[in-house]
């Protein structure tokens, strides 16, 4: 089952990578370039391997909203919905089904399958690779279910296996750290992966669940490689040696991911493919987090601040190139049968220009 799965996201890599591996000498003009890629999205749809639509029903100031608070249908204000992803070519993403507490996560789960129904001619839940080429075949866009953060399972495999029967095909390790893993940003408490995480790799392997490892720390990265009988992936996340962050994946580790059969799906995210987005956004959330402490009743002078530090100075340039060099790197460390994409949509506050939503993946 888990390399059956492990399929999934390896189709999307025909998308970016099979006719460059065709042609080595690249150089076309950008109509030539369209018709390739648009002929190539004909046979190999992009499966986008993280996709956060989930925070417009469970995760907003409005929030929680029902399906007609939201519609997809029609052109939303959020990068996803069914007009887009036409648009963007997308045959399937690996959706994230999330709420804020156990029994909002429960209803998300309700949500999803009436979603589903309400779409029926557009969308399709999916828990294989063969549904999912079903799915497509049938002009359908294919959702597999995803969890983001193991914390929703309380460090309990009877969890797992019920969300299982639900139909959740994969679990981000630690979004960030619990009892199974430290984050990639946290302090670390278990030096890696914990007993009980040791446990649930073996159970997420014999269900055949995806192991994800974005969030995770390095460590506990080689201590799942270390641990786990099957493939694993990386749903969004990108190469640390172009983007020095925690977030990001390790030559080192990228190489055992290769001889694991994972995949890594690198990510839109702007402050994850450039250091110096992330530098300034850090420093941005300085000057907002100290401006809420100095004046925490006079919002017009908290504002204030903010517009005189983003003038002098500006947002970073992020382009489709800079997240180009991130697939190049990867494909020339260990291959492109190891690659995907995933824009983590929704998720994402700041977006790359030319990738802003999910009408942009043939860009």
């Amino acid at each position: 089952m888990q390399k059956k799965l492990l399929s999934i996201a390896m189709l999307s890599w025909f998308v970016a990578c099979k006719p460059l591996a065709q042609q080595k000498k690249y150089v076309v003009t950008e109509p030539k370039a369209k018709e390739i890629v648009d002929h190539v999205l004909k046979t190999s749809p992009v499966i986008d391997g993280h996709n956060d639509l989930f925070i417009h029903y469970m995760d907003c100031k409005t929030c929680p909203r029902d399906l007609q608070d939201y519609r997809l249908d029609t052109m939303a204000k959020g990068h996803t919905d069914i007009p887009k992803m036409r648009k963007g070519k997308v045959g399937a993403l690996l959706i994230n089904v999330f709420g804020s507490d156990s029994i909002s996560y429960i209803k998300a789960w309700d949500l999803l399958y009436r979603m589903e129904d309400m779409y029926k001619k557009d969308l399709k839940i999916v828990t294989s690779s063969n549904e999912m080429r079903t799915a497509m075949n049938e002009g359908k866009i294919g959702f597999l279910p995803i969890l983001e953060g193991a914390k929703r399972l309380q460090d309990d495999p009877a969890l797992l296996r019920v969300y299982y029967e639900l139909g959740l095909r994969s679990v981000t390790f630690a979004y960030s750290t619990n009892g199974l893993a430290d984050g990639s940003d946290d302090a670390a408490t278990h030096n890696g992966i914990s007993s009980i995480g040791r446990e649930m790799v073996k159970e997420m392997n014999r269900l055949g669940v995806l192991i994800d490892m974005s969030h995770i720390s390095a460590k506990a990265m080689n201590d799942i490689l270390d641990e786990t009988k099957a493939p694993v992936i990386f749903s969004h996340s990108n190469a640390r040696a172009l983007c020095d962050v925690n977030r990001n994946v390790p030559d080192d580790v990228l190489l055992r991911l290769k001889n694991n059969g994972g995949i890594i799906m690198l990510t839109f995210v702007p402050y994850f493919v450039k250091k110096e987005f992330m530098d300034w956004l850090n420093k941005g959330d300085t000057v907002y987090y100290d401006s809420q402490k100095a004046y925490p009743d006079n919002r017009a002078k908290r504002d204030s601040l903010m517009d005189a530090w983003e003038s002098k100075n500006p947002m970073p340039s992020v382009t489709v190139a800079d997240m180009a060099d991130h697939f190049d790197h990867v494909k020339k460390l260990i291959g492109a049968d190891h690659i995907g994409m995933a824009g983590d949509y929704d998720g994402i506050s700041f977006t790359i220009k030319g990738l802003e939503n999910a009408s942009t993946y043939p860009n």
